[in-house]
Parts: C-alpha cells; sequence; structure tokens
C-alpha cells in the first residue's frame, strides 16, 4: 500500500506517521544535525550518526541541544547497545551509502532496535524538476535506484514492511546564486562549485521561475516504514 501525502516537509510527512515524544531514535547520515535537532525539539531523544569526517568535525564544535548527541561513524558499524533504539530514520542518506554494506546496514539497523521498533527511510526519486536540472551536475538515478532495491531485497530477514508513502518537497530559492550555493559546498558529495555554477544548469534552472519572483523545485520523495521483526 502507498499513500500519498501530498506537498510536504520531511518534518510534516514524519509527523504525521510516527509518534516521536519520549522515544529513542537515530538519525542516520544527519549532516549538521538540522533534522536530528528538529525530532528532539519534539520531545524525542536523537543521536544523529555522520559518517562525513568533514562535517562530523563541524558537528562536535557546533552548539548543543537539549536531546541530541551527534557522533561520527557509518551506518555498518553503529556505535549503539544492541535494542537500545525505538526508531531509526535514514533521511535521504540511504543512496550515499555504498551497495556493498547494505547488508551491514540493515543487520545493524536491526540490531540496535528494540522489540517493536521501526526504521523509516527517506529516499528521494529519480524525478521532479529538483532532478531536471541536478542531473546535469549530479545524476544520482543509479544510486537510488539500488537503494531501492536494496530496500526490496535485503530487509525481509530482519523487518517487515509496513507501508509506503510519498509526497513531494518544495524548495524555493531566490535566484541561482542561491542554489549553486545549497549545492556547490557539500563535502560529502564529488562535485564542486564549478560543476555546478555553469550556464547548461542555470539554463534549466531559470525554467522553475514562480509567480513570486523566486525559483521554485519539487522532489518527489518515497518513504518507507519497516517494523523490526521479534
Amino acid at each position: 500500500m502507498k499513500t500519498y501525502l501530498g506537498y510536504s516537509t520531511d518534518l510534516q510527512s514524519i509527523q504525521q506517521i510516527l509518534e516521536l515524544h519520549n522515544i529513542d531514535a537515530v538519525d542516520i547520515g544527519c549532516g549538521s544535525g538540522d533534522f536530528a535537532a528538529e525530532l528532539a525539539r519534539l520531545g524525542a531523544r536523537v543521536t544523529g550518526i555522520e559518517p562525513d569526517p568533514v562535517q562530523a568535525k563541524k558537528n562536535r564544535k557546533a552548539p548543543a541541544v537539549a536531546g541530541m548527541t551527534l557522533l561520527e561513524a557509518g551506518a555498518e558499524g553503529l556505535p549503539l547497545a544492541d535494542a537500545s533504539q525505538d526508531l531509526l530514520v535514514f533521511r535521504f542518506s540511504l543512496h550515499h551509502i555504498p551497495p556493498q554494506l547494505y547488508p551491514d546496514v540493515f543487520r545493524e539497523a536491526a540490531r540496535v532496535l528494540r522489540p517493536g521498533g521501526q526504521l523509516y527511510v527517506m529516499e528521494p526519486l529519480a524525478e521532479g524538476s529538483s532532478q531536471h536540472v541536478m542531473e546535469l551536475f549530479h545524476d544520482e538515478t543509479e544510486v537510488r535506484k539500488a537503494a531501492q532495491e536494496a530496500l526490496r531485497t535485503l530487509t525481509p530477514p530482519y523487518f517487515k514492511h509496513a507501508n509506503s508513502y510519498r509526497y513531494d518537497v518544495l524548495r524555493r530559492y531566490d535566484d541561482f546564486a542561491a542554489y549553486v550555493e545549497r549545492y556547490g559546498n557539500m563535502s560529502y558529495n564529488d562535485y564542486g562549485e564549478h560543476q555546478v555554477d555553469n550556464s547548461e544548469v542555470e539554463s534549466r534552472f531559470l525554467k522553475y521561475k514562480d509567480e513570486d519572483g523566486g525559483y521554485l523545485l519539487s522532489q518527489p520523495v518515497k518513504a518507507d516504514l519497516f517494523k523490526v521483526l521479534a
């Protein structure tokens, strides 16, 4: 079964689906920890896991957020005790993991979840206007497909699939410079600002001007909810 949630943010979508208050949760591939911090503000005790050493170093220097701990580690080796967590979240991060690590990743996810624990995976689809622009400098079509195939084939030994959801995230930019700023300086990607800031990307980006004078890109998202097997 797939439920369409309409236009939504990642936070709004997860709030519609899961109870977040007073749970132990892990945000795997947390980046700067912004989403983990939002979960903490909603009452969860959150551990953010970030494998990129450049971003993890920045996280260690960032101001503390109540209810949130940020650690440097990979999803294939979580520094967490057995059966210690209620929820594991992958937010746009599963497709960044090398496919050869997927068996260990799902085994680790099951190991750290308590009985009745849940795995929630948000993955961008290779569709929509966001894909139309980004594919010129960073085409993730194949890795996104690989992540979906891994969810289908590698989770059954550990998880029962509960439901799938789809929603569309709208991202607004004042101008092309704002788009370059967002995507041109991500330490965990293999492209730089010079690959984003070029005339072909700009030409395609400018097609998505909205009525307010900014630019609006849509990213379709598929979210899957799994429950750990006893």
